[in-house]
């Protein structure tokens, strides 16, 4: 018998003796979340990674009272984590019918050596009504839109001066607000990743696309013993596509809706078809960047017995379909016609189209399409920015773009949106649809602090979500749901007002340099004129409000690093309208009667214009908000994770809303409650 001083020794020897001799115990590891939460029928593949074993017998897998082991193949070894000898047994592919809780239980014996592992997995009834009505869901993304950056095209696009000079925003009221400020249901997103507070549009998008978190630059997948051949390494290239499509699928509620019940699917976006938002509608890779892998999922969808994924596919990136730019040298465009697609390329071709055909729209493509040194996309040729199709000059601190390159018929978002709709909602047997869009450049233009192109671009996405309302609110019964959010938020704050003249605002010769030297290297700025109305993440920007000390010597402090000296303009009457007065006062712009925009120039006049900062050229963690109309809006009130956005969709297609709609209908439009002005 043991006395208790031999004890620790005997304990010791059994904790680190098998690590003495080179060996560890093994392991196992269901790859799936710990808060997984499907709908009922939700296609997910089960993969299971034994670590440190050669061999694995004696597989037992049930789902409650459901023995799931027959599903499983044959165990395959892997080299898991860049070193550790393992085995992997998947089941691709599988659901689960009974809604409740479900627990998932593993165990083997690994080598010599029993191992067991569980997971508690939620799932949701879903079922269409009976009486065959389906409903309808169009998902609006701002890509990184958030709450400044609403604010910011509201400020703009809302403060529009006449011909007699008022101004449809006076004494802090609008006249009339955004289209997705009309909608009278609003929330917050919190946009966290598995691994990250700052989430990229892969991982936030995979969050309301399949209802499960993922982790940065996946899509729709799940983290796995392989990811170390090409994540973090630099070896992010052809080779690798293995390691990046072997991940663990969740089906997304487009494929799902297809499968399932016969739902037309679409997409739009102003960016390239295969960049992360768009993708995660339709493709399941762990690295976004596989983009002519995604392009082929479009194509042969693993959720769809290798089907395409969607009906309608319009925006950018006419590359990564072409023979020239993919690596196997595939022609999609040829192969989706061959499936019966129509093909276009132009603005012109979107309005000349009739309805119900399946079609595929690719408005944009570089000149010379070629696959990348990396083997796993062509370049992306996203499309051009609202704010260069529609003429107006850029500020002097942005770069001036190569606005359309060959494809000077671009269509902007709202036509792209009502076609979308029409191809979508045009059949006798009314299947449903579902259908995302997208405002890509909000995020592009903001990544580089291009405040006018990120506030244009946001203009023209609020303009598409005015064209689905309006299609929606003349339906002859209330079946669409439209939801308006972002996927993440960039950095942007509203600071203010600037009245720069556009000689300065627009000059691209005049501009001075501020530097910094830190031991973590030297770092340098050009500060062109219009800083005062954009200031960028680098610059020193001096808070103008004075704490209530307004006098010149003190609004002006930052004055020292901006270029060009102007005439003080503030009067008696208006003591907020300085040149370089950013605190006080209200933006006010001429409308462009042609475009319907408003112009970004006063054609000799003063403008004064919304001024902004930003912080970072990157992502943020805040969370986003969510507005919402139609059957089910009611479910998006408050605070939400990004998942809940995905059950939320489905309840309302499921049709048990009938309640909360009419509490929408009648209790919050009821004259004796306020009522917002612009409304």
């Amino acid at each position: 018998m043991l006395t208790s001083k031999l004890i620790p020794a005997a304990l010791s020897c059994a904790l680190f003796g098998s690590a003495l001799y080179g060996q560890t115990a093994p392991s196992l590891r269901i790859l799936l979340p710990e808060r997984t939460r499907l709908l009922q029928g939700q296609l997910v593949d089960l993969v299971l990674e034994v670590r440190n074993a050669k061999a694995v017998s004696g597989l037992k897998v049930t789902a409650g009272s459901t023995d799931l082991t027959a599903k499983f193949g044959a165990a395959a070894a892997a080299d898991l984590d860049c070193g550790t000898p393992g085995m992997v047994l998947r089941a691709n592919l599988q659901s689960f019918d009974t809604p409740g809780n479900v627990a998932l239980t593993v165990s083997l014996t690994a080598d010599t050596t029993p191992v067991t592992d569980t997971r508690n997995i939620e799932v949701r009834a879903f079922q269409l009504p009976a009486d065959g009505v389906r409903r309808n869901v169009v998902l609006f993304i701002g890509d990184a839109m958030g709450t400044a950056y609403r604010d910011a095209a509201r400020l703009v696009s809302r403060s529009i001066v006449d011909a007699n000079g008022k101004n449809s925003l006076r004494e802090g009221f609008f006249d009339n607000l955004l289209e997705m400020d009309k909608m009278p249901v609003s929330g917050m997103s919190m946009t966290y990743g598995s691994d990250s507070v700052v989430p990229d549009s892969a991982n936030t998008g995979s969050n309301w696309a399949t209802g499960n978190k993922t982790f940065l630059a996946a899509v729709n997948s799940f983290a796995d013993g392989t990811d170390c051949k090409w994540r973090f390494n630099g070896q992010t290239n052809a080779t690798n596509l293995s390691f990046m499509t072997d991940n663990p699928r969740v089906e997304n509620l487009w494929q799902y809706l297809k499968r399932r019940f016969g739902y037309r699917t679409g997409i739009v976006t102003t960016a390239d078809v295969t960049d992360a938002t768009p993708a995660v509608e339709g493709a399941y890779t762990a690295y976004r960047q596989t983009r002519a892998e995604i392009a082929r999922q479009y194509l042969e969808n693993p959720m769809l017995n290798n089907q395409p994924a969607f009906d309608v596919i319009f925006g950018g990136g006419r590359d990564q379909f072409l023979a020239a730019g993919r690596k196997d040298g595939r022609n999609l465009v040829q192969e989706f016609q061959d499936r019966g697609f129509r093909y276009i390329t132009t603005a012109s071709d979107l309005k000349a189209l009739s309805y119900g055909q399946p079609t595929l729209g690719l408005f944009r493509g570089n000149a010379t399409p070629a696959a990348g040194s990396n083997g796993l996309a062509a370049t992306d040729s996203n499309m051009t920015v609202a704010y260069d199709k529609l003429g107006l000059t850029r500020p002097a601190s942005e770069v001036a773009p190569n606005a359309f390159g060959a494809d000077t018929d671009q269509p902007m978002l709202d036509l792209m949106t009502q076609k979308a709709i029409d191809v979508l909602s045009q059949s006798f047997s009314s299947p449903g649809f579902i259908l995302m869009v997208e405002g890509a450049s909000i995020d592009k233009e903001s990544h580089p602090n291009s405040a006018a192109g990120t506030i244009w671009d946001t203009i023209e996405f609020d303009k598409a979500v005015g064209v689905a309302r309006s299609w929606s609110a003349k339906r002859f019964r209330r079946d669409t749901l439209v939801v308006v959010t972002a996927d993440h938020d960039q950095s942007m704050s509203i600071i203010g007002v600037s009245n720069i003249p556009d000689a300065q605002y627009f000059d691209r010769n005049t501009s001075v340099k501020a530097s910094l030297t830190s031991p973590r290297g030297d770092q340098s700025l050009t500060v062109f004129g219009d800083s005062y109305s954009n200031a960028r993440a680098g610059l020193p920007f001096i808070n103008s409000s004075g704490n209530g000390d307004f006098s010149a010597s003190r609004v002006n402090s930052g004055a020292t690093f901006m270029p060009g000296a102007f005439p003080l303009t503030s009067t008696a009457a208006d003591p907020f309208s300085d040149t370089y007065v950013a605190y006080s006062g209200f933006p006010g712009y001429p409308l462009d009667a042609k475009t319907g925009y408003p112009a970004n120039s006063a054609a000799g006049k003063t403008l004064r214009r919304l001024a902004v900062g930003f912080r970072t050229g990157d992502h943020t963690g805040s969370s986003v908000p969510v507005t919402a109309e139609g059957p089910g809006a009611f479910l998006f009130t408050g605070y939400m994770d990004q998942t809940d956005i995905f059950f939320k969709m489905a309840v309302s297609l499921a049709g048990d809303t009938a309640d909360g709609d009419k509490f929408i209908d009648t209790v919050l439009t009821d004259t004796k409650y306020p009522k917002t002005f612009g409304k």
